[in-house]
């Protein structure tokens, strides 16, 4: 077994949005060394298909935007698994469309799943987590909360939004033996873009250029693993040149920055 998976041996791990990409990845990894894994998404034949390849993975059904159940999927989770002790927030989609041009409701639906829905399901698992002293809480966010491109406003509203959370309780949660992570992935070959909502709501339908160049699922997700292992606070994966430059540009000329992605061709 690798060093960084050695660190979730005899931990019980929830990944949301374990359905495609990212969290996918993850999950195979996990179920692959045989760590005890319980994938969560809206799309159960996905979840199904993960859990037929390991049987150390379990699934339970999982829908971000429906508020009302996800107290009861956590109290679920935990009695299935007997516990949490890694919870990774990686359920979330993307934007693409004018923020004067949108919806107000598809706006609000990104900002409900990526930020609103990760608040109610880390506030309900980290509440157990404090009654038993330990645990360890990830959140997989996205460059776009450092780098807020046109098109995605939401989704850099709330991306931006969960580092804030994470940054916050991050002092109140560390002292008493739970960690709390940020994984901030760049380019990723995922279907990110695909389901991204247009400002009608409608699905975009395309992959972009920057995730069909991007590091596969696989890679970003060892990458993640190792930086879980090692309990970093936040940690940058799958980045691309261009994105260390903006991020750079962003600490001492911010300005040039505002003017380049003003004037850059985003879709």
């Amino acid at each position: 077994m690798n060093r960084h998976l050695s660190y979730f041996t005899g931990k019980r791990v929830w990944i949301t949005g374990a359905s495609s990409g990212i969290g996918y990845a993850l999950a195979d990894a996990l179920g692959g060394a045989g760590v005890a894994t319980l994938v969560s998404a809206r799309r159960r034949d996905r979840l199904d298909a993960l859990a037929a390849r390991h049987a150390s993975i379990s699934v339970l059904e999982l829908d971000l935007a429906d508020r009302d159940s996800i107290a009861d999927a956590a109290a679920r989770a935990w009695d299935m698994t007997g516990g949490i002790d890694v919870l990774i927030n990686n359920a979330g989609i993307s934007q693409r469309s004018a923020f004067v041009e949108a919806q107000p409701a598809a706006l609000e639906r990104v900002i409900n799943v990526d930020l609103l829905g990760t608040m109610r399901l880390t506030q309900t698992v980290a509440a157990r987590m404090v009654t038993v002293g330990s645990g360890h809480i990830c959140a997989v966010t996205s460059v776009a909360a450092k780098i807020p491109t046109p098109q995605r406003t939401a989704y850099a509203a709330a991306k931006a939004g969960v580092h804030a959370l994470f940054d916050a309780m991050r002092g109140e949660l560390e002292p008493v033996g739970i960690t709390v992570s940020l994984a901030v992935p760049g380019y990723v070959n995922t279907e990110i873009s695909t389901h991204a909502l247009t400002g009608t709501g409608a699905e975009h339908g395309v992959i972009d250029r920057n995730q069909a160049t991007g590091r596969s699922a696989e890679s970003c997700a060892g990458e993640i693993l190792r930086g879980l292992a090692k309990r970093k606070r936040e940690f940058y994966v799958s980045m691309a040149p261009r994105i260390w430059l903006g991020l750079a540009l962003r600490r001492v000329a911010p300005g040039l920055l505002w003017k380049t992605l003003a004037k850059a061709r985003i879709t």
